[in-house]
């Protein structure tokens, strides 16, 4: 294999495929990529065993063939390298030879017989989503998958097409982030599949410049093609919980609220909170919002809103974060919280919907 590749195109292609490869691996050629030279391109691949991405990019081939080299390592030199084509170039024994301008590189590789086999989109077939809408609903749900492992069927994003539309569910079993966009999808009946986090967050980082993104079911992976970059992931098996009741509750304490003054006051009140719970004490009142926060170590903090509120008075606590992470994403310049007593779960809402049917809902803490 012998080719040479424009140093911009290289270190882009390799960008994407870090976030695939595991750091610390027990199995040595999982922290490789894949480089296969065909016809005027090359191709990158990385995988973990459950999520892999195929990438490529343009490249004069004097002759064919494939290497794996340390993907960390690798994307590491192209970086360093000048603003120059890069020739690379195998040689006996599994390695490569790295040239570029007067730099000049030979780095040990695997043999590509190692590299485990990936997933293969169909030729034909598959649903067309808009990326923008994808985008969009990954930005205000991804926050909310759980980070514990053994709760598998949690360590996803709840993913629905549907003709008229596309919804993301996600949860942690303490918060709650839905979010429905209208689309036309081409499809004869709905679709409901669990997307894993990593799958998640590498598909957001391909979204970030393409307009469309082709999802596809292959045997028990769900792949997705972006601008020629090719996700996939295995699929988790298990039983989401039953999101529609949770989001469909609300509250008879309504009151609208400046998203950027509520959020700068819960940031400065949880300064003050217990470093464990983050709590944050809310008491709607006539006229008012009053935040607290406090620790036994380190002291209290108190901030009052203005609110058009004229409602019975209550009291809740809620995690700031997951305030916070719901502020950061409403996109509207005031939001809507709708509770109905200490006990009972809270929902935010951006004030003016627009395009997206987001709701998120947090379940209270005990003060």
């Amino acid at each position: 294999m012998e080719i040479t590749v424009r140093k911009n195109d290289l270190v882009k292609e390799l960008a994407l495929v870090q976030g695939i490869v595991e750091r610390k691996n027990s199995i040595p050629i999982l922290s490789n990529v894949l480089a296969e030279a065909r016809g005027n391109e090359v191709r990158i691949s990385a995988t973990d065993l459950d999520v892999s991405l195929r990438t490529a990019c343009p490249a004069q081939v004097a002759s064919e063939g494939s290497i794996t080299l340390g993907a960390k390592k690798l994307y590491e030199i192209a970086r360093s390298l000048p603003d120059s084509d890069v020739r690379l170039k195998v040689l006996p024994d599994s390695w490569a030879a790295i040239e570029c301008d007067r730099v000049h590189f030979k780095m040990a590789g695997l043999p590509r017989e190692d590299f485990p086999a990936l997933p293969e989109g169909k030729g034909k077939g598959g649903i067309e989503v808009p990326g923008e809408v994808l985008r969009d609903l990954i930005a205000r749900t991804q926050f909310a998958i759980t980070a514990e492992d053994a709760r598998y069927y949690l360590a996803g994003a709840l993913l629905l097409l549907e003709p008229e539309g596309v919804s993301m569910v996600a949860t942690d079993g303490h918060r709650l982030s839905y979010a429905r966009r209208k689309a036309s999808l081409k499809l004869s009946e709905p679709q409901r599949v669990l997307v894993p986090r990593k799958a998640i967050h590498e598909l957001a980082r391909l979204l970030e410049e393409e307009e469309t993104a082709l999802y596809q079911q292959v045997d028990n992976h769900l792949v997705f093609t972006v601008g020629g970059r090719m996700l996939a992931s295995k699929m988790i098996e298990g039983q989401f919980p039953a999101f529609e009741k949770v989001i469909a509750l609300t509250g008879d304490k309504v009151v609208a609220l400046d998203r950027e003054r509520l959020g700068t006051a819960i940031r400065r009140v949880s300064l003050l909170s217990s470093e464990r719970s983050r709590a944050v004490r809310l008491s709607l009142g006539a006229g008012k919002l009053d935040l607290a926060a406090s620790s036994p170590e380190l002291g209290e903090a108190k901030e009052s809103l203005s609110a058009e509120y004229a409602g019975d008075p209550v009291e809740i606590g809620f995690n700031a974060q997951y305030l916070l992470d719901f502020l950061g994403v409403a996109g509207t310049a005031a939001v809507s919280l709708e509770l109905k007593d200490a006990d009972s779960q809270g929902m935010l809402r951006p004030a003016d919907a627009g395009e997206t049917d987001y709701r998120y809902v947090v379940m209270p803490m005990r003060l």
